[in-house]
């Protein structure tokens, strides 16, 4: 089936963000955090790392579980940063092994990691 465009995000990282702030609560809530995150950094991956943790909770707020979510975004971004945020290669770098390397990244369950598989990574399984 491949990627069917109906996650409302116009770049990677916002999908990516997305995934993590909707986990445990409705759209709504992760919609505003992401309203707030864009305003606070337009999405630029950069300037979320080099937020202070308290600051990224506080925008993210809510979301709910923000603290939790905060470092996972952190985590995530880090994860990424190393890589170049080159999705292509990390995807050919990983291979079949992309979804257990995402699942030892804090805050990256087994649903988020399917999701990021298919919308960034390009992958063609889903949950």
């Amino acid at each position: 089936m491949g990627p069917q465009y109906w996650w409302p995000a116009e770049t990677p990282i916002e999908m990516m963000l997305g995934a993590i702030l909707v986990q445990n609560t409705n759209w709504n809530n992760a919609d505003i955090a992401l309203s707030r995150l864009k305003e606070e950094t337009s999405f630029n991956a950069q300037t979320i790392l080099k937020m202070p943790l308290e600051s990224l909770q506080q925008v993210i707020r809510s979301s709910g579980f923000y603290k939790n979510k905060a470092k996972a975004i952190q985590a995530l971004l880090l994860w990424l940063n190393q890589h170049h945020f080159d999705y292509s290669s990390i995807a050919k770098l990983y291979g079949d092994s992309l979804r257990k390397e995402l699942l030892t990244i804090r805050g990256i369950g087994e649903e988020t990691a399917d999701v990021l598989i298919v919308y960034i990574f390009k992958g063609k399984e889903f949950i």
